[in-house]
C-alpha cells in the first residue's frame, strides 16, 4: 500500500494530538511521518499474535519517535544506522544500537517482526532504495510489516539540501512494486501544505528559506508474503 499523506487529515487525526501532547517534533515535516508511522505500528502490535515483537528502525538518527515508541507502545526498538553516517554518536544514547550497513546485513533473516524507515530510505539512490527493499523483506518474518516515509515529488530528482530522493508517484509505484490507494496528486498535497496546515508552509520557509514546496511525505506499508 502506498499513500500521500495529508496534512489536513493527520492534523485532525488522534495521532497528532497524541504527539503533539508528548512534544514530539523534529524536522520541518516530521510530524507528518511521526502521526502516519504511529497509526500503523500501534494497530499492527496491538493485533500481532507476539506481544514482544522485534522491532528494528533503520537510520534511526537522533530520531524523537523511536524512544517515545518505545514508552507510549511499550515495545524495545533496536535502532540502526549506517557506519559512518549517524553512527556512532560519541556519546551513546538510547536510540543507537547497531551501526551497520542494513542493506548488506547479515543479522536479520527471517526473524523479524517489524521494520520502519522514518524519513530514511530516502538518503539512497533508487537502486540503493531497491536494494533497502530487499534487505528489509529478507530480515522480515512471514506475516512481517514493513513500513516507510519517503518523498514525493512532481518529478523524480536527487534533491541536494535534503540530500535525498525525491520520487515522482510513477516511479514510487515502481520502485516499491506497489500501487497508491487514493488519487490524490503531488499537487493536491502540495496545496495543503501551502495553506499552511500545522505550519509546514512557515517550517518549510525556515528550513530552506523559500516558499517553493518541492516534495511532500508518501507513506508504504507491505506486509511479507
Amino acid at each position: 500500500m502506498l499513500t500521500i499523506l495529508s496534512p489536513l487529515e493527520i492534523e485532525l487525526s488522534p495521532d497528532r494530538k497524541i504527539l503533539k501532547d508528548a512534544g514530539i517534533d523534529g524536522g520541518w515535516n516530521y510530524f507528518v511521518d511521526h502521526a502516519f508511522l504511529l497509526k500503523e505500528i500501534r494497530s499492527f502490535v496491538s493485533s500481532y499474535e507476539n506481544k514482544f515483537p522485534t522491532v528494528l528502525d533503520i537510520g534511526v538518527g537522533n530520531s524523537m519517535l523511536h524512544t517515545f515508541l518505545e514508552e507510549h507502545l511499550s515495545i524495545g526498538i533496536i535502532g540502526v544506522d549506517r557506519i559512518f553516517g549517524n553512527c556512532p554518536f560519541n556519546a551513546r544514547d538510547r536510540r543507537m544500537d547497531l551501526c551497520i550497513n542494513f542493506e548488506e546485513n547479515s543479522f536479520f533473516e527471517n526473524n523479524v517482526d517489524l521494520i520502519y524507515w522514518n524519513s530514511s530510505i530516502e538518503h539512497n539512490s533508487a537502486e540503493g532504495i531497491k536494494k533497502a527493499l530487499k534487505s528489509s523483506f529478507k530480515a522480515l518474518k512471514p506475516g512481517g510489516l514493513l513500513l516507510a516515509t519517503f518523498a514525493i515529488s512532481e518529478n523524480t530528482h536527487w534533491f541536494d539540501p535534503a540530500d535525498q530522493l525525491n520520487l515522482s508517484v510513477e516511479d514510487a509505484e515502481l520502485i516499491f512494486e506497489d500501487q497508491f490507494i487514493d488519487d490524490r496528486t503531488f499537487q493536491d498535497i502540495r496545496s495543503e501544505y501551502l495553506q499552511n496546515s500545522m505550519g509546514l508552509a512557515d517550517r518549510h520557509r525556515k528550513r530552506f528559506q523559500h516558499d517553493d514546496i518541492s516534495y511532500v511525505v508518501g507513506g508504504l506499508a507491505q506486509f511479507k508474503a
